[in-house]
């Protein structure tokens, strides 16, 4: 028997880009680049391993159409999970988060985009089964000296939308080695574009 599971706040998510966009832009100097890349339809799958507690307001304020954040653990401690629903975001619950994919995949079939903030939320079950394009995202100069601390204001933070990869799913989704090999071919395309970020960027 399947489970009905449904998708995060649309309209949360809309709000929280006007809102996040009009804050952080008084508030930090934001470069963007790449945004074109993300597109106005379609699912997407944005993958970042910023730790920072800005994450999810940067991508809402930068990204060119509503997106959901699986929320890093800085989010998680610093905003209560109504803040996070009402922001059309979703709290991962740790190890496994299986709730939270769930919640993910629900909105991937409803050709949203899904943010995958952290280096701990799994996304190798998203990926395979789903089949979605993956966007690699880097975020320098996003974090304070402790993840749940923002950066200093009027920063400088740079965000990179990197060209989406469609990824080659190995086997069986359901099976843990195919996960395990979908999850390290999007872990080596974060990689290469954390590379190619920091050397456009010249920034450590």
């Amino acid at each position: 028997m399947s489970i009905t599971v449904e998708p995060p706040s649309w309209t949360g998510a809309a709000h929280a880009r006007n809102l996040a966009s009009a804050a952080l832009r008084m508030t930090y100097r934001v470069g963007v680049h790449g945004a074109h890349h993300v597109g106005t339809s379609g699912p997407l799958l944005m993958v970042t391993r910023c730790e920072g507690v800005l994450v999810g307001a940067l991508l809402h304020a930068t990204a060119p159409r509503p997106i959901h954040v699986m929320a890093n653990e800085a989010m998680a401690q610093a905003l209560p999970e109504g803040v996070l629903a009402k922001s059309g975001d979703i709290r991962v619950e740790q190890p496994t988060g299986v709730a939270a994919q769930r919640r993910a995949l629900a909105a991937l079939r409803d050709e949203r985009v899904v943010v995958a903030a952290g280096a701990a939320i799994p996304v190798g079950y998203l990926v395979a089964v789903s089949g979605v394009t993956v966007m690699p995202v880097v975020l320098l100069g996003a974090e304070g000296r402790v993840p749940t601390d923002p950066p200093r204001p009027r920063s400088r933070i740079d965000v990179y939308y990197s060209a989406p990869v469609t990824i080659s799913i190995p086997g069986d989704p359901l099976r843990t080695s195919t996960r395990a090999a979908v999850a390290e071919q999007v872990r080596q395309i974060v990689s290469d574009a954390e590379d190619i970020a920091t050397m456009r960027s010249g920034r450590a």
